[in-house]
């Protein structure tokens, strides 16, 4: 079919087309986009899907980070060829465009799993973001408010919007006599299997050479993967998913229009935050009397270790909801003093339950050392604290918006926090309090666990003996744990250089 321009289309208020005619032109950036998606889909469900059930698999590294640069070149190629590229003047798109590519290298640069998978949804979501704002497809900014949640609402229904349109364009493909080629390779297929078949039954009895190759050539099928006719399967799923969303990117936008927000009596949210700040102050008071009051005010509680070691994380989650509550007061009442007041208050008493629920993990830290999972806790208290300030402001400061900033620094810090090698300062955070006595036993095992980045931070134990035991144990656990070519990281490739 020839590449024609784009049909005219009509589109609904709630942004579906209603022209079932449309017909999108299929020229070389749609095969290029095609072909982009093909590979990734393929080198992930060859390279890396096989291993995914193996005990000590890990999930995708270097493969990643190639195949998110390739999918984002191709993106902004086909775009820019086309005239849609909005680079001009989009710092949001460009900031997200630099995280995730930042983070997506990052696969390639460290090894633990437990990080990668907390940074695949970051990354895959900046990705689309970035790609959606530089592309014209999300004319909003992809760090507001409405822009991330239009952004995350028509970033799943890309992945099928346009599934279907490559088989389409295949099917349309037109000789000159007006056969379809499609359908005259499946005719052409059907009518030579069966004269295939005699033609090599009869040959394998004519000769007897030609028959042990071929029974040479079908015993050797035999030994393939049974798995390959579902990874052809999935690949083809899988490529055909990330081409409409490539293709989305390059499609005209729908019209937007912002969601009303329910309207809300100011009686009945000041309600809401005075229970709410009441229960938060009682929980205040018991920790300034308890927790922050000393050991003698704990006893009853089993003991000051114990109270304080406990429910920490029921305290991140409750300072998480409460946001959830006061950032939609503040929308909805932002008129009212009083409800603007009120979240001042519940914010306020928050931070002191975060900081409670910091006072709690210092006292985990000091007792058994850093971990992965503590260190990014931390993180995520700093970025609850830092969304409370910002609350608290806009309290005051009713028509600032505050979600770019949060973005921004959230977004920020998360890149910072990958790029310091956390499994590193876990290892050398153990050391030191196992050299100081602090820890009366090093967790190789666990240690062992995050990644090579580890192994420097052994070789800072001061016993020699504990340093030769703890390294080959490390190096021994890590050997049988080394990742396929898709799930390479720099780390990994630098312990297989040394051995």
């Amino acid at each position: 079919m020839p590449n024609e321009a784009l049909d005219e289309i009509s589109v609904s208020e709630d942004g579906e087309r209603k022209d079932a005619s449309f017909r999108p032109a299929w020229g070389k950036w749609e095969r290029l986009l095609m072909t982009a998606a093909l590979t990734a889909a393929g080198c992930y469900f060859f390279c890396h899907f096989p291993f995914i059930l193996r005990r000590n698999s890990h999930l995708p590294g270097v493969g990643l980070t190639l195949t998110q640069w390739v999918l984002s070149a191709a993106a902004l190629t086909a775009a820019g060829k086309k005239g849609r590229l909005r680079v001009r003047n989009n710092r949001a798109g460009l900031f997200l465009l630099i995280v995730s590519l930042g983070l997506g290298a990052c696969f390639a640069l460290y090894g633990d799993d437990a990080l990668r998978a907390m940074n695949l949804p970051v990354a895959v979501l900046s990705t689309a973001m970035a790609l959606a704002s530089l592309t014209g497809a999300n004319p909003l900014s992809p760090l507001s408010g409405p822009g991330l949640r239009l952004g995350i609402g028509r970033f799943p229904p890309s992945f099928f919007r346009h599934f279907a349109l490559p088989v389409r364009a295949a099917a349309s493909l037109k000789e000159k006599g007006g056969v379809s080629r499609f359908k005259g390779v499946i005719v052409g297929i059907a009518v030579g299997l069966p004269v295939v078949a005699v033609a090599m039954s009869l040959l394998v009895s004519a000769d007897g050479v030609f028959s042990a190759l071929i029974h040479g050539a079908l015993s050797s099928l035999s030994t393939l993967d049974g798995a390959l006719p579902i990874r052809l399967l999935l690949s083809m799923l899988g490529g055909l998913c990330l081409f409409s969303f490539l293709f989305s990117l390059q499609d005209r936008p729908a019209p937007v229009r912002e969601p009303p927000f329910p309207a809300c009596s100011p009686v009945t949210l000041s309600t809401v935050l005075c229970m709410l700040s009441a229960v938060y102050a009682l929980f205040v008071y018991v920790q300034f009397r308890y927790l922050f009051g000393g050991a003698e005010g704990a006893r009853a509680a089993g003991g000051y270790a114990e109270y304080a070691r406990s429910g920490f994380f029921e305290l991140v989650i409750l300072s998480l909801l409460t946001l959830l509550v006061i950032l939609p007061c503040l929308h909805l009442g932002k008129k009212s003093r009083a409800v603007r007041c009120l979240c001042a208050v519940t914010a306020l008493l928050t931070v002191v339950i975060v900081f409670s629920a910091f006072f709690r993990m210092r006292l985990y830290i000091r007792a058994f050392g850093l971990s992965v999972l503590r260190a990014v806790t931390l993180w995520g208290m700093a970025m609850i604290l830092l969304a409370l300030a910002a609350s608290m402001a806009k309290c005051m400061l009713p028509d600032r918006k505050i979600c770019p900033l949060l973005t921004v620094l959230a977004l920020s810090s998360w890149l910072l926090l990958n790029c310091l090698n956390v499994d590193r300062l876990v290892a050398r955070n153990q050391v030191r309090m196992f050299n100081d006595g602090v820890l009366a036993e090093l967790d190789v095992s666990y240690l062992s666990s995050l990644s090579p980045s580890v192994l420097p931070a052994l070789e800072d134990i001061r016993d020699d003996a504990a340093r030769r035991q703890a390294l080959s144990d490390a190096r021994e656990q890590l050997s049988l744990a080394f990742p396929v070519s898709y799930d390479w990281s720099l780390c990994w490739l630098s312990m297989r250089g040394e051995q």
